[in-house]
């Protein structure tokens, strides 16, 4: 019997026919109280399971009434266990998930710390109140936002007006950095952390005392993160989302590096600060589940508009990285969120324009154009081309050889004190040289590249004539 109480309803109809039958035959066999006591225990038991069964019949006829419309509870509940990700799939994080279904309550202590707390006004761009988004935020799942309790970092979680719009301007001095560098510069600084001051960020310590450290770009993420999470069907929300898509995308990625890399474990030993992190969870696993909650929980119509908003702005922004960051915001949202979305199938037609748009900005041509206008080939150092030894000896060969690789080669410096010998196993190869190659660029200033040539090894300890080999990473203007 309670094996058949969790079965679908035909199980349980079936299930309770056979009770029914049971007490048939009880009835007709009953001639003593024991076995009249045990016909009302039978007939309790089959009465209330043809209860549960025609119960559960109307709540199939619902829900079936339900799905038809694509607006179901059933349909928001299995999608995670269908298309949604590994983690959300998992379960383990089932009450984050389910936030903003939730009406939650300030504690005693929210409302003595923030004074937002009890704030009953909506902030621009959201659909729910402070109160409402901070009362969600005492619920977070501390795996992915460990600094709890939420009013004690009032940075990291943007609390009040004052703070609501520093993420995104965080962001946008961020997304700056990464659209505009070339592909493969080592020349920007890594991404450093932003840990524990006793002036600047006196809030970075955990319960428990230790002096903690974020990722700098958990200025932005970490926030935007907790306000999707507590109210997503909303237009900043969708927004913000929108934003964290393009700083996952490949051609940021491509370009970013942490000088401190992980988010778990020491992140300053000298400084004796701790990421807050459990070893296993980042920041992107909360993207993750931002993306599965989006297409369950925001209004399919709001993710299209936001789409073809971000694409309209490709067109209508002024500066290129802009443009560069719109494009990408769109072409991810459109290919993570709006084509995964739970009701996308049954309303794909209406999404034409979405479609083209992506077609047209999605590693293209033009997507290519788009980007290469963005980037900022930073200016080279200017130094003075130091000579190494070997400069008298094969200055004149190197310099015979440049000229026919390099138009408008002025002269060369060979940098090298010794000649460099490669080898492949113990038998040598050739013997080599570094030289800057000297040239006027298009500027009319005096600039320098540097490129190798060699002799092959020939036997016998003989080396033959001088080749051009390769060319460096370097460029320099030349001081005069």
């Amino acid at each position: 019997m309670v094996l058949a109480l969790v079965l679908a309803t035909p199980a349980r109809a079936q299930f309770g026919g056979i009770l029914k039958k049971a007490k048939d035959a009880v009835k007709e066999k009953a001639k003593e109280k024991v076995e009249e006591a045990k016909e009302k225990v039978v007939n309790k038991a089959a009465n209330a399971i043809d209860n549960i069964a025609e119960k559960d019949k109307d709540k199939a006829a619902d829900k079936a009434a339900d799905k038809t419309a694509g607006n179901t509870e059933e349909s928001v509940d299995t999608y995670f266990f269908t298309n949604g990700s590994n983690l959300s799939k998992s379960g383990q994080y089932n009450k984050l998930i389910n936030l903003y279904k939730q009406n939650f309550e300030p504690s005693k202590e929210a409302l003595a710390h923030e004074s937002f707390a009890n704030n009953e006004s909506v902030p621009s761009g959201y659909s729910k109140s402070y109160k409402q988004m901070y009362a969600a935020y005492e619920h977070l799942d501390p795996k992915l936002f460990p600094l709890q309790p939420y009013y004690k970092y009032p940075a990291f979680y943007a609390l009040g007006k004052d703070r609501l719009f520093n993420p995104l301007a965080y962001y946008l001095d961020m997304i700056k950095m990464f659209l505009t560098a070339p592909m493969g510069y080592e020349g920007y600084e890594k991404l450093g952390i932003v840990g524990y001051n006793a002036t600047k960020n006196p809030e970075l310590v955990s319960a428990d005392g230790q002096k903690l450290a974020m990722q700098v770009d958990e200025l932005f993420r970490y926030p935007m993160a907790a306000r999707f999470f507590a109210d997503p069907n909303c237009k900043s929300s969708v927004w913000a989302l929108g934003m964290l898509l393009a700083y996952e995308s490949t051609r940021v990625t491509a370009v970013r590096e942490y000088a401190v890399s992980g988010n778990t474990g020491v992140a300053d030993a000298k400084a004796g600060l701790m990421f807050p992190y459990a070893a296993g969870v980042s920041p992107y696993d909360r993207e993750v589940l931002m993306r599965d909650v989006a297409c369950v929980a925001v209004d399919i119509n709001l993710i299209a508009t936001t789409v073809n908003d971000f694409y309209e702005m490709v067109e209508t922004s002024k500066e290129p990285h802009l443009k560069v960051l719109y494009m990408l915001a769109g072409n991810e949202m459109y290919k993570h969120i709006l084509t995964h979305h739970k009701d996308y199938e049954r309303n794909k037609g209406k999404f034409n324009s979405q479609l083209m748009a992506y077609t047209r900005y999605n590693n293209t041509p033009e997507y290519a154009e788009i980007v290469n206008a963005a980037v900022v080939t930073p200016e080279p150092p200017t130094m003075a081309l130091k000579a190494g030894a070997m400069d008298r000896q094969l200055n004149a060969q190197v310099l015979s050889i440049a000229r026919q690789k390099v138009p408008g080669a002025l002269r060369v410096v060979v940098i090298n004190e010794a000649w460099k010998v490669h080898y492949n196993g113990s038998v040598p190869t050739d013997r080599a040289v570094r030289a800057w190659v000297v040239y006027r660029n298009k500027k009319g200033k005096l600039e320098a590249h540097d490129y190798s040539f060699c002799q092959d090894y020939q036997g016998g300890g003989k080396y033959g004539a001088m080749r051009y080999k390769g060319v460096g990473l370097q460029t320099v203007y030349v001081k005069q």
